[in-house]
């Protein structure tokens, strides 16, 4: 069953990885049973069946594109330090579960996430519009507008009372901010955003 699944990935993909796929599904199935978990087996279908779904329509998306293509031209120092940014606000991000950080910091490092976001967003952009000006368009320009309304949710918040949950117009505009920046940036990450060589 799992190997006619497969058919959903290029006939290339599957001539080149689909025995191991299969393979390691097989070892991933028997030691979920071996193990003894309660209902293993049926996450281990679950976990396949989503990656599944994630990466098979990646591959169909990128087949056409190749890696010494996509690297053919060394990113521009802009580029690289637009890069940069996005690494040091998402490591700001991720240091908050690793590190208590005072409260009075924690809109800075919401600040330097979103900027950050918003680097990494013109730095793709930059590579991208000369091959496919409105694909990189599309992209773009939503992910970097729920960014900065984010951001604009942060700052306009410091210094203000946080009134109790559901008795503020501004923590509902603020909630959806935040929503519409993470659906965006979580679309772009699971390959929802069109891909183009």
């Amino acid at each position: 069953m799992y190997r006619r699944l497969l058919n959903l990935y290029p006939a290339e993909f599957r001539a080149r990885f689909s025995d191991e796929m299969v393979q390691l599904f097989g070892d991933q199935l028997r030691d979920a049973h071996s193990g003894h978990v309660p209902a293993g087996a049926m996450k281990t279908w679950l976990r396949a069946l989503g990656d599944l779904a994630v990466t098979a329509a990646s591959e169909h998306a990128r087949r056409d594109r190749t890696v010494a293509h996509s690297l053919a031209l060394s990113p521009s120092m802009s580029s690289r330090v637009l890069g940069l940014a996005g690494i040091v606000g998402g490591a700001v991000l991720l240091a908050a579960f690793v590190v208590d950080i005072a409260p009075g910091l924690n809109v800075l490092r919401l600040v330097l996430f979103n900027v950050g976001a918003m680097a990494i967003v013109v730095a793709v952009h930059r590579r991208q519009v000369t091959a496919a000006p409105a694909a990189a368009l599309l992209v773009a320009v939503p992910t970097f507008v729920a960014n900065a309304w984010y951001l604009a949710m942060v700052l306009l918040s410091i210094g203000r009372p946080q009134p109790p949950l559901g008795d503020s117009d501004f923590r509902l505009v603020m909630f959806f901010a935040g929503l519409a920046m993470w659906l965006e940036v979580t679309a772009d990450w699971h390959g929802a955003a069109p891909t183009w060589p």
